[in-house]
C-alpha cells in the first residue's frame, strides 16, 4: 500500500520543499520591495498548496480506504519537513524569532522520537485532536509571515504573528496530550 495516491500526494509535497525554500531564500531583509514581495506571495502560495495537498489527501485516504502505516508515517513528517523549512527561512527575514523557532522544532523533533520508539514497539499512535489544531494555526500563521506585507488590508505579519503564538500554545498541549497517550500505550503494552 506504498504507492498510492495519499502517499503520492504526500510524496509531492516533500519535493516541492526546495521550491519554497528558494522562493524564501531569495529575498533580501533589506532588499528590493516589488520582487520581495512577488517572491512572498509565490512562496506563500506554495506553501499554502502544501497545506491544501495534506487536506486532500487524508480526505482521500479516509474516503477511499487507502490509509497505510507509509502513509501514517510520512504524511507527519512531510509536514514537520514543511514547517521546519518556512520557520528556518523566516529567521533571517526577521519574521519570526528564532527563540521560537527552536522551540517549536524542539516540539517535533521530541515528538517524532516518541513516535519512533513507538513504531519500534510496533505501535503506530495517530495524531491528537490538539495536534490537528496546531497544525491549522501553524499553517495559517507561517502562510501570513511568508506574505509578511500587508495584503488585502490586513496586517499579514501581525495576524501571522498571532496565529503562531495560538499555535504555539496547542503546540505545547498536544505534546503533553501524545506523551501521556504514548506513555499510558507503552505502559499497557508492557
Amino acid at each position: 500500500m506504498f504507492f498510492n495516491v495519499p502517499n503520492a500526494i504526500t510524496l509531492g509535497r516533500i519535493l516541492i520543499i526546495p521550491v519554497l525554500a528558494a522562493l524564501l531564500g531569495f529575498q533580501e531583509h533589506h532588499g528590493d520591495d516589488t520582487t520581495n514581495r512577488l517572491l512572498s506571495l509565490w512562496a506563500a502560495g506554495v506553501f499554502t498548496a502544501a497545506g491544501i495537498s495534506d487536506l486532500v489527501d487524508g480526505y482521500y485516504a479516509r474516503k477511499y480506504g487507502a490509509v497505510s502505516v507509509a502513509g501514517k508515517f510520512f504524511d507527519p513528517l512531510a509536514d514537520k519537513l514543511i514547517h521546519m523549512t518556512a520557520m528556518i527561512y523566516l529567521i533571517p527575514l526577521e519574521r519570526m524569532a528564532p527563540w521560537l523557532v527552536v522551540a517549536l522544532l524542539f516540539r517535533e523533533i521530541f515528538i517524532t522520537g516518541l513516535r519512533s520508539m513507538a513504531a519500534g514497539e510496533g505501535l503506530i499512535i495517530d495524531a491528537a485532536e490538539w495536534g490537528k489544531k496546531k497544525t491549522a494555526w501553524l499553517n495559517v500563521g507561517i502562510t501570513a509571515l511568508i506574505i509578511h506585507y500587508p495584503f488585502l488590508g490586513l496586517n499579514s505579519h501581525f495576524v501571522g504573528l498571532v496565529c503562531v503564538a495560538i499555535g504555539a500554545i496547542y503546540s505545547i498541549l498536544s505534546a503533553v496530550q501524545y506523551s501521556i497517550v504514548f506513555f499510558k500505550t507503552m505502559k499497557a503494552k508492557g
